[in-house]
């Protein structure tokens, strides 16, 4: 059984990286009321958080642009998707109640594999994307101090697609921690795919693990 770690929020991030080119913003030019305390008590305006979203794309849309082969494109997305995305605790958020159980070992393994299947699932998809045009809505508050940033996709021949991207502020930076597509967590949508096929193997998480190292070794 193939297993397509967050099969919606992949492509959804990969759109982000081509759309965000909006207009080039250093940091400092975004950033510049943000309170200098500790890191993890930095506060992010409305306006900023905007504006965060908007530039994060930069960096991909560099890659994206440039003629780099898919093994150059990988390496040099992985470290964008640990800067911008907090990869680590969507992964662990996705093996749910089975993450309590797993061994150390087995923890560190399966989030290895979810990062490397996660660069495979946007750099196969990089090429579909183009074409399209990208705005940013409104931004409210969720639970947990998070925030939520309403953006608009329009696709050339294609309905448009409005996806909110859920925001928390970690270690003084913000950070992606979810997408909401057709008014479904994706992380949400993943771990209930992720928990019933481990159900389905005899609760074993190691069957998990083996069917993303055989997705892996079977990627082209």
């Amino acid at each position: 059984m193939k297993i397509h770690p967050c099969k919606i929020f992949f492509p959804a991030l990969a759109i982000s990286g081509i759309l965000l080119a909006g207009n080039v913003v250093s940091k400092q030019a975004i950033f510049p009321l943000i309170t200098q305390v500790h890191a993890s008590e930095a506060t992010y305006s409305d306006n900023q958080l905007k504006e965060w979203l908007r530039s994060t794309g930069n960096e991909m849309v560099a890659i994206v642009n440039a003629d780099y082969s898919k093994t150059e494109q990988k390496e040099k997305f992985l470290p964008i998707l640990n800067k911008y995305v907090d990869v680590d605790g969507i992964a662990k958020f996705c093996l749910g109640r089975f993450w309590r159980v797993a061994t150390s070992d087995q923890q560190q393994e399966y989030t290895q594999l979810f990062h490397q299947v996660l660069v495979n699932s946007i750099t196969n998809r990089l090429g579909e994307y183009k074409g399209v045009s990208f705005t940013i809505g409104e931004i409210t508050s969720t639970e947990g101090n998070k925030k939520s940033i309403q953006t608009t996709l329009k696709r050339p021949k294609q309905p448009d697609v409005v996806i909110q991207w859920i925001i928390e502020i970690k270690n003084g930076s913000p950070m992606v921690v979810d997408i909401i597509g057709e008014n479904a967590s994706l992380a949400v949508t993943q771990r209930g795919d992720y928990t019933s096929f481990i159900a389905r193997h005899q609760n074993d998480v190691s069957a998990l693990i083996a069917a993303l190292k055989r997705q892996l070794q079977n990627h082209s």
